[in-house]
């Protein structure tokens, strides 16, 4: 798993991608909305997993957002996908056969019955993650959530069977206002047991012996903060309880439910959960999740944070072994770092850049990150070394240090980014580092031997007019000799999504910076709906012996440009803002470099969940992937204003189409595929992104395409 790409805030659900019986995990990271698909190679009793890169674009995994969970609805043993989608949930059917993996937009945005108002959504934040499962035990599956003003749960039944005898619809009706009887606090996880609710529904499923007031649900009118609810039978009794992790809480409360199935009462809680065993604790906002780890048939319970920062970033997943039945379970933990462990992990961001930093002709890696989440809310930031022990065809990687050249204790803050080059004409790379705040730091190579050695650095790096150089934040530097004088420049990416570019005009032995321009290339890697970026340069010499130029940017996209030779001064050709078609996540980086000999250049890209993976000739290390997409058909441009060129790289076959739905799945064209180029009129579309589906017979191939007004 070393190249799976890393894991920050992941959610786990279980499903069987590849149709074996055997039951994969689907994690969905908040961080970047990436779903991350692990298949299951073990035996039973002993679950193996292997990352596969085959289903990323299968609709809809690139669409979702915020939280997705898989539920079986409609009882067919095949798992669905409940995601959420402007204050409410989506819900696509699996539609899986042997032909593969697909899904059915069955509901946009599921509503229900809030009596007296009728079918509005059924609201969900995008912060929470509700309680999808059969809480009433008729087979058809309910949701708890949290009301919008956030400190009673609700509790929304699915009329299903009740209507037709069958689990396979989604006919809600908010029963109860008050689901088990207790509330939670406004501003934390504190909760009191027994509250009695005298402003409900008609008839609510709720008991109605309670002493005390009564408690207008919404009677404080303060927004909800962020819950993460996960009901399941906890004593082996039938009915309902509750493991709940809060938005400022850093652990888990679990609640009893002294009551019965169709009238929940929580009647204990505790506070430590598990009490008998290690608690689950974070800094903040813990999420629970049921699911089977080890293929022993019973389910076990796994805790992982559930913000998009200041959490646990790199010993994040707690894996708590379930000893005792799936009906009654007792979970014991195991480890603390759940698949982070077998990962590449550098926690928040990883950024990597070439270096053969011990000089056996071996191309190495230097990792460096955002940062490493500490206690309290602070970053540590760090570089790491990846030293290859293969061979010159067959790379293989060692890590032997996360903290090269002990940034953390030399006063360079979180985002340490590095390029090498020998800038004073010593015959030994040099580094150049930059960090979040903007700054450069230059550190010279006093080896003595092959093996780098970096001093501290003696001050900050300045342009030809002595002023300090700042970019803004997160400088991701390049030494690359751009104009061809030999001499190594200075290429600056930042948050803002461009390109600085410090041209050369010292010595070998004595550089000096000048700023040409901050917009080279006319270079932006912003997204239309941003105005950061987060470039990361790499500039290269292709096969053919031009200049090409690609960058990592926030919205995870590689950029690739062209026309840059001959044309320095003006603004380069956007070939691709998804280059290749790699969906890695939320704030990539990338380098190419021809690791196993074959004379192409293989891809390591980074991502802002603290991993990497390695590509090599459009196949994933290891793994022997489906026909890309990019294979088959091609987009131009991409993005569009007005048309798409829709061109085949295969055969034309009678009975194609071509489909595009929009960020909710919703079909905004359909057209018969007629000759090997199709054009496709986006111009009356809406900025955004949407996913085009080619079809033929029972194949389909799908790439994401960008409209730009």
């Amino acid at each position: 798993m070393a190249w799976a790409g890393g894991l920050n805030f992941p959610q786990f659900s279980s499903i069987d991608l590849d149709q074996d019986g055997q039951q994969d995990l689907f994690v969905f990271d908040r961080s970047g909305n990436k779903p991350i698909f692990l298949l299951n190679v073990g035996s039973p009793d002993q679950a193996t997993y292997m990352p596969t890169h085959a289903y990323d674009n299968v609709y809809p995994f690139p669409l979702l957002h915020d939280w997705a969970l898989l539920r079986d609805y409609n009882c067919d043993g095949k798992a669905d996908i409940f995601a959420y989608t402007n204050g409410a949930f989506a819900v696509y059917l699996n539609t899986s056969d042997a032909n593969g993996l697909s899904f059915t937009l069955t509901d946009d945005q599921v509503g229900s019955n809030y009596v007296p108002t009728q079918s509005p959504n059924l609201y969900i934040s995008n912060v929470d993650i509700p309680g999808i499962a059969d809480i009433d035990g008729d087979g058809d599956l309910d949701v708890l959530t949290f009301s919008i003003w956030g400190t009673f749960l609700e509790y929304h039944k699915n009329y299903s069977m009740e209507q037709y005898g069958t689990c396979d619809s989604l006919i809600y009706e908010l029963r109860t206002n008050c689901w088990g009887s207790f509330t939670e606090s406004i501003d934390g996880n504190s909760l009191t047991l027994n509250v009695p609710c005298s402003y409900n529904v008609p008839n609510p499923e709720i008991p109605t012996h309670h002493p005390g007031t009564g408690i207008h649900p919404d009677s404080t009118m303060r927004a909800h903060t962020g819950s993460t609810i996960l009901p399941l039978d906890l004593d082996g009794d039938g009915d309902m309880d509750l493991i709940l992790g809060d938005y400022a809480s850093p652990d888990l409360i679990a609640l009893t439910n002294g009551g019965t199935i169709l009238h929940a009462l929580m009647s204990s809680m505790d506070t430590l959960f598990p009490i008998y065993d290690q608690e689950a604790y974070f800094d903040q906002f813990l999420a629970p999740f049921h699911v089977d780890v080890d293929n022993d048939g019973k389910r076990d319970l796994i805790v992982a944070p559930n913000a998009t920062s200041f959490s646990e970033d790199a010993h994040g997943i707690w894996y708590y072994h379930n000893t005792g039945t799936d009906a009654a379970p007792v979970f014991h933990l195991q480890q603390n770092d759940l698949f982070q462990g077998d990962m590449l992990e550098f926690g928040e961001g990883a950024f990597p850049v070439l270096f053969d930093y011990n000089g056996d002709g071996l191309m190495d890696l230097v990792v460096g990150n955002e940062g490493y989440y500490q206690t309290g809310g602070s970053y540590l930031g760090r570089m790491a070394v990846l030293k290859n022990i293969g061979t010159a065809t067959a790379p293989a990687f060692d890590e032997v240090t996360d903290n090269y050249m002990q940034l953390d204790t030399a006063g360079m803050g979180p985002g340490p980014y590095p390029a090498f080059g020998d800038v004073d004409g010593d015959g030994r790379p040099d580094m150049i580092v930059g960090n979040l705040v903007g700054h450069l730091y230059l550190f010279h190579n006093t080896s003595t031997n092959s093996t780098a050695q970096f001093q501290a650095p003696k001050q900050l790096i300045s342009d030809d007019t002595g002023t300090v150089i700042d970019i803004g934040q997160d400088a991701t530097p390049q030494l690359y000799d751009v104009d061809g004088d030999g001499l190594l420049d200075l290429l600056v990416g930042e948050r803002n999504g461009n390109i600085n570019y410090y041209h050369n005009t010292g010595t070998a032995q004595a550089p000096i910076w000048h700023l040409n321009t901050t917009t080279f290339g006319g270079v932006s890697v912003n997204e239309y709906w941003s105005s950061t970026g987060f470039s990361v340069p790499f500039m290269y010499t292709n096969e053919q012996g031009q200049h090409e130029f690609l960058s990592g940017s926030e919205s995870g996209g590689i950029h690739h440009y062209d026309n840059i030779d001959g044309n320095l001064d003006g603004t380069w050709n956007l070939t691709d803002s998804i280059w290749e078609g790699f969906l890695e996540g939320l704030r990539t980086a990338v380098v190419l470099y021809d690791f196993t000999g074959d004379g192409h250049l293989d891809a390591v890209i980074g991502n802002y969940r603290g991993g990497l993976s390695f590509w090599r000739d459009d196949t994933y290390a290891g793994i022997h992937e489906q026909d890309d997409a990019k294979q088959v058909f091609s987009l131009a441009p991409n993005p569009a204003d007005q048309t798409f060129e829709l061109l085949l790289h295969t055969t034309w076959r009678p009975g194609m189409r071509v489909t595009l739905h929009d960020d909710l799945g919703r079909l905004v064209l359909d057209r018969p595929v007629t000759a090997p180029q199709t054009r496709l009129d986006v111009e009356t579309l809406t900025n955004g992104v949407y996913m085009v589906r080619l079809v033929s017979g029972n194949s389909s191939w799908v790439q994401r395409a960008v409209v730009l007004h």
